[in-house]
């Protein structure tokens, strides 16, 4: 038997002209069932024209006519399931999250089982508790299982000071247009491939050939730093670095310094036994004093704090350079490693010089001279 809409008030009618307007697509639909059946229009053929089902339009059309239009109009969602377990249970889970486990828990940190039964045993009317239950009650409050992340810290009670003067000293040198600083480091690498990361196959993982306890072949690079053009000023070291390799590439490092015109560098570096020597100090004592009656470049040192290796831009670079430039690269000779690197280092200076020109570019400016690596 075909079911079609009673009489529809002009009350009604005014409710459903607004429902057809409006941007409520539930409304809108039934309004339409509603104006299609008081057109004449089959079920069938509103259900087709609407891409509804034909017991959707005959619900709506039959619930209109028995409780009119308010038995229709959609009514707001009540929100979902209401909460299996109260905010004093919450309190109590998050309380014992941030405590210690009991002695006979055997254990440093609670599990989330462990905390179940904990949280059970604190109310009379909780059999049972899932430890699903405990992980989302403590996800609300933003607790979650995080591992313990270590924090390096450095040992120099004069650490202040020093970090002080480093930033004094990189101040002077930034605002003197005949002064530059240096950052100098050293860094030894092998032939043996370093772990890297790389493009692969979730079903053909990455494989590091295995670093034995053989001697391998491996050599130790001397690197200055410009503060400000990045550019790299580099030795090879014959063997470990020592006062005497140390003094050596001072040497030459300042002899550069002096031919581009410089009058002083700020020379930071870390407190190596090769660098607080009495031979290597010695030497910086005797060329001050020489660059003074000469008119040399002057050197100013300023030593890092004790185990401060985040205050040291070398470092990164160093890492990255192993992992990622070298990878997992097998070099046949150390000549060709030490390519690599230089290379690199090479490649750091014209990024770098680009990256300010496009700087200088933005604020209107030209870049006052071209750097060039020296290698």
């Amino acid at each position: 038997m075909a079911i079609r809409v009673r009489s529809i008030t002009a009350e009604e009618s005014e409710i459903l002209d607004r429902w057809e307007r409006g941007d409520n697509i539930v409304c809108y639909r039934r309004a339409r069932i509603l104006r299609l059946s008081e057109a004449d229009w089959r079920c069938p053929a509103i259900a087709e024209v609407l891409a509804l089902h034909v017991e959707t339009v005959r619900w709506t059309i039959k619930t209109f006519n028995e409780g009119g239009i308010e038995a229709i109009t959609p009514q707001p969602r009540s929100g979902g399931r209401p909460p299996g377990y109260t905010q004093e249970i919450a309190d109590v889970a998050e309380d014992l999250a941030r405590q210690e486990p009991p002695g006979q828990e055997g254990r440093a940190t609670w599990t989330l089982h462990g905390l179940a039964k904990a949280i059970a045993a604190r109310f009379d009317h909780i059999d049972t508790m899932s430890h699903e239950a405990v992980r989302r009650l403590l996800k609300l409050r933003d607790i979650a299982y995080y591992r313990a992340k270590q924090w390096l810290t450095s040992p120099d009670p004069l650490y202040e000071q020093r970090k002080r003067r480093r930033d004094r000293l990189l101040a002077l040198a930034r605002a003197a247009p005949d002064g530059a600083a240096y950052w100098l480091d050293q860094s030894w690498f092998s032939r043996w491939p370093y772990r890297f990361r790389a493009w692969a196959a979730k079903d053909t993982p990455l494989r590091v050939a295995q670093r034995w306890s053989e001697k391998v072949d491996t050599t130790a690079l001397y690197a200055a730093l410009d503060d400000e053009s990045q550019e790299a000023f580099l030795r090879w070291a014959t063997g470990q670095p020592d006062s005497e390799e140390t003094v050596q590439f001072l040497e030459a490092l300042m002899a550069h310094c002096t031919q581009n015109g410089l009058r002083f560098i700020v020379l930071i570096w870390d407190k190596a036994s090769w660098h607080t020597s009495r031979r290597t100090q010695g030497w910086i004592r005797a060329y001050n004093r020489r660059a003074k009656e000469e008119a040399l470049a002057r050197l100013i040192v300023c030593q890092l704090p004790t185990r401060s290796p985040w205050l040291m831009p070398l470092e990164p670079i160093f890492g990255w350079t192993k992992h990622q430039i070298l990878g997992g690269r097998l070099f046949q000779t150390v000549a060709q490693l030490q390519a690599a690197v230089e290379s690199y280092f090479h490649q750091r200076v014209a990024h770098a010089k680009e990256r300010r020109d496009q700087a200088c570019a933005k604020a209107q400016l030209v870049p006052t001279q071209n750097s060039v690596s020296v290698l």
